[in-house]
């Protein structure tokens, strides 16, 4: 019988786990920031499909409207 390695006890596991959080986090982040200044919601599956560059971009833009 084959053994397989849980996802979460290797290298590549873990970093996927990491990029999911950090995507999570990024997510959560531009939607609070839209929220607060009154934009209308970019919808969470549109979010989704993006890179995690993409969603850095995105939240650095708002970042920069919210102090102003």
């Amino acid at each position: 019988m084959i053994q397989l390695t849980p996802l979460d006890q290797t290298v590549a596991g873990q970093d996927i786990i990491q990029m999911g959080r950090e995507e999570g986090i990024l997510i959560g982040n531009i939607r609070m920031a839209q929220r607060f200044l009154k934009h209308r919601l970019t919808p969470e599956k549109k979010l989704l499909q993006k890179s995690t560059d993409e969603l850095r971009a995105m939240f650095k833009k708002l970042e920069s409207e919210l102090s102003i």
